[in-house]
């Protein structure tokens, strides 16, 4: 695998090859992650599903093939919505999380009514998406929460743009995007006016042989004073 931060095209051509990406290695990227789930994503998860009453509505984006967070998020009692942008990995997940509402599309491109969800989560996926539409989706994040609804999800620590080659299989392109931890922080102050941070914590992370770091933010929306 090949990493450069150049030559990264306009988004909705990065986006379709993110897709095509993840179409293409769909069943294998499921059978090298799905037995080696991060300890840091299920300690979150766990923290969420002690704060949530059984049948809270939470909206996953970028579920995948549902395994293992939709599947734990559906154990727990709560009503899942998955998003993936990638056709291959919703068909998956319709097959281990049937359970779960799933729809394929660019999470940029979804509208829901206002305060839909109890919790709203991004695991390894809102990355994907260019830095300057990163901030677009934290607002839309906000307006889709209910006050005292929850907030989770992992950025890129490093600041810019990631091009990798070969991700998992030869001939498969992969792109992400940071704001580095300061400028995310930075971000989340103004896109994510509406939301206290209760955790905020870059971690180091272990899938098999690799090693990264992830940068979490936990965090709730903040109640309307009364």
């Amino acid at each position: 695998m090949t990493e450069s931060v150049s030559d990264i095209p306009p988004s909705a051509e990065a986006k379709a090859t993110i897709a095509k990406g993840y179409d293409t290695i769909a069943p294998q990227y499921l059978a090298w992650s799905a037995p080696r789930p991060t300890v840091t994503r299920a300690g979150y998860i766990e923290k969420l599903a002690k704060e949530l009453p059984k049948g809270a509505k939470i909206l996953e984006l970028g579920c995948g093939a549902g395994v293992p967070s939709t599947q734990t998020l559906i154990t727990h009692g709560f009503i899942v919505t998955g998003v993936d942008i990638s056709a291959g990995q919703i068909d998956l997940a319709r097959e281990h999380v049937p359970e779960a509402t799933l729809i394929q599309s660019d999470m940029m491109a979804l509208e829901f009514p206002t305060a839909s969800f109890d919790a709203v989560v991004g695991f390894y996926s809102i990355f994907h998406l260019p830095r300057d539409e990163q901030s677009v989706m934290i607002e839309r994040i906000q307006s889709w929460l209910k006050e005292g609804g929850w907030f989770l999800c992992n950025f890129n620590t490093d600041e810019g743009d990631v091009k990798r080659e070969n991700w998992l299989a030869p001939g498969v392109t992969m792109y992400s995007s940071g704001l580095g931890v300061q400028g995310t922080r930075d971000m989340l102050k103004t896109s994510g006016s509406e939301l206290s941070i209760i955790e905020d914590e870059v971690a180091v992370e272990y899938v098999g042989r690799f090693e990264e770091k992830f940068h979490w933010i936990y965090a709730i929306k903040k109640r309307s004073a009364q």
